[in-house]
């Protein structure tokens, strides 16, 4: 494998926007580990909050270590074995997980039912849920929008559950209306009986928002509860922006019953539920302790079928409105990663990035 082939996006810790691709040294692999090389990436608003998160309580920038000073974030995509010194493992095989934006990475694989599990030290302190890399079908029609929504998806149907569960007689309050991930929870919110969903969006996105079809109501920040205030309000917050959610706070007063964080679309998100609110506190939902719990209570096999005939749905509805941008090479690959950053990018488009 000649060594100019091989190379990682690096960040810098202290300036998320400051990007630039390395070579990277390839080093003989040892037993039990395999070498995958990517095909390619998913570039969305998780992609730049894992960058926001990298130096938070779950440092994502420690995944994939990096040289001093510098990060290499993380994303979902595609990859292949392109050596294996693994048994288990044949070199060829597709998989999906979580990957540096590198045009390699070498795990240490354990296999399991669906694929294998990266079970390197220094990745210990990630939830399992990171750890797992799937076999992947070959490439299909709805190939890309299959890999541009499976990684945010997982956040919709968890969230749908939980609140089903817990506020089945509700308005559903969404912020960042146009993001992937709240589209796929008005979605199946849309056939709760009981549940009213308000979307909250830029007036940019209004018309696309609107279009969809799936929230009762979308609104925009100056005016989030389009009239009268309901009477029993769950919040569900994907911008991590505080002035937003303080915004929020006063003008739902005590019809806020809850307050969920869930993602940081916003480029002045911040990561840490801000200070000063409270009646209902606002906290943080993390997937894949809510996916796990579901697991263990409805059993893997019910929760699985359950999921995938959900996906499939949404990545069928999806290409009727979600527009996919494909690009390939090493300035690409930073281009759009600062384009996140900066939230650049439309909502109804999805970037795939392949490395070469």
């Amino acid at each position: 494998m000649p060594v100019q082939d091989t190379w990682d996006l690096m960040v810098r810790r202290d300036d998320l926007t400051a990007a630039e691709v390395r070579q990277a040294p390839v080093a003989p692999l040892r037993p039990g580990e395999v070498r995958l090389a990517a095909e390619r990436f998913a570039l969305t608003a998780i992609t730049a909050t894992y960058a926001r998160l990298g130096e938070s309580e779950l440092p994502f920038f420690d995944a994939f270590a990096g040289p001093e000073g510098y990060g290499r974030v993380p994303s979902w995509g595609y990859a292949r074995v392109e050596e294996s010194r693994h048994p288990g493992i044949a070199v060829g095989t597709r998989y999906f997980g979580f990957l540096p934006l590198s045009t390699h990475v070498t795990l240490v694989a354990e296999p399991t039912e669906r694929g294998f599990a990266d079970v390197a030290p220094e990745r210990d302190y990630l939830h399992p849920w990171y750890r797992g890399y799937l076999r992947a079908e070959e490439h299909d029609a709805p190939d890309d929008h299959r890999l541009l929504l499976r990684p945010l998806y997982p956040a919709s149907f968890n969230l749908a559950e939980f609140l089903v569960r817990e506020h089945p007689a509700t308005t559903v309050l969404i912020t960042s209306a146009s993001s992937k991930t709240a589209v796929g929870l008005a979605a199946l919110l849309s056939r709760q009986e009981g549940i009213t969903t308000i979307g909250v969006t830029s007036p940019g996105n209004l018309g696309f928002v609107r279009g969809l079809g799936h929230y009762d109501t979308v609104t925009t920040y100056d005016d989030p509860a389009g009239g009268e205030v309901p009477e029993s309000v769950v919040l569900v917050d994907f911008t991590g922006q505080a002035g937003r959610l303080f915004s929020l706070y006063e003008r739902f007063g005590s019809a806020l019953k809850d307050a969920l964080l869930v993602g940081y679309t916003h480029p002045g998100a911040e990561i840490e539920p801000p200070e000063g609110l409270t009646d209902p506190e606002p906290w943080i939902f993390f997937t894949p302790s809510e996916e796990q719990r579901l697991i263990e209570k409805d059993g893997e096999d019910s929760y699985r079928t359950r999921y995938q005939r959900a996906e499939d749905a949404l990545v069928k509805d999806a290409r009727s409105w979600l527009s996919v941008t494909r690009r390939s090479g090493p300035e690409a690959l930073v281009d759009t990663y600062r384009s996140l950053i900066a939230g650049d990018l439309p909502a109804h488009t999805g970037t795939v990035v392949a490395p070469r």
